[in-house]
């Protein structure tokens, strides 16, 4: 999308949350081989400043530096991201559409919010949040200086104070590794299928959105478990 603009129109910043640093994302960045800004916030300072609880986010800034809309789950397309015997189907092309609508509009977008919409949309902050914004930042500092103890046990106090954020999930599960996080991710948003009425992503009101697009896995013999269950059936 971005070359198919071009840079004189639009400019697009990737940043990458993950308190790895440049070498838990760098062979991330050199095999997109990116032509826009990337740039790593090991801090996630990104989602403290725009009120963030996932990722992919995205926020639209107009030429004035204004936000004019933000939102969670900003894919460019619909995908499907393979991991070990699994798969799982995310995204859809809503939010790319309605970027383009916005870049050729400008203010004339009907996708363009007002400040007042901005407002209503942005999460609520109460003392919970701001206290596990802080326990986060020091469970972060304490993995920085090797006290894996105390940043584990920052990690799950933040958790518990904010329950729905899923980028201080990830962070904390990621301190026991990428694989312990894949799979603790696969676990949580299953439960949330089935026990629950919650989608991964709040819906962000685009013509042509699927909100809950991130599916169940599917497995390698998960279509041979469903043809059984058919033939049981009958």
């Amino acid at each position: 999308m971005y070359e198919s603009i071009g840079p004189d129109r639009f400019e697009l910043i990737s940043v990458a949350q993950d308190s790895g640093g440049p070498k838990a994302v760098d062979k991330w960045f050199d095999r997109a081989s990116p032509t826009f800004r990337c740039v790593v916030d090991p801090t996630h300072q990104i989602s403290s400043l725009f009120g963030w609880v996932n990722v992919p986010s995205a926020a639209w800034i107009d030429e004035d530096g204004t936000i004019v809309r933000s939102n969670e789950g900003a894919y460019p397309a619909e995908l499907t991201i393979g991991f070990g015997l699994g798969k799982v189907r995310v995204g859809d092309n809503s939010f790319a559409r309605a970027t383009r609508d916005w870049i050729e509009r400008g203010p004339d977008s009907e996708h363009v919010w007002s400040s007042t919409e901005l407002a209503e949309r942005l999460k609520p902050v109460d003392d919970d949040t701001r206290l596990a914004e802080a326990t986060f930042k020091l469970a972060l500092h304490f993995e920085a200086v090797g006290d894996s103890e105390r940043a584990l046990k920052h990690f799950a106090a933040a958790h518990h104070l904010a329950p729905d954020n899923w980028n201080y999930l990830r962070q904390g599960w990621t301190h026991k590794g990428t694989l312990y996080a894949s799979v603790q991710v696969l676990k949580r948003q299953s439960h949330l299928n089935k026990n629950t009425d919650k989608s991964f992503y709040d819906p962000m009101g685009l013509p042509g959105e699927n909100h809950r697009r991130y599916t169940q896995p599917e497995w390698l013999w998960t279509p041979a478990v469903r043809g059984l269950k058919r033939l049981l059936r009958r």
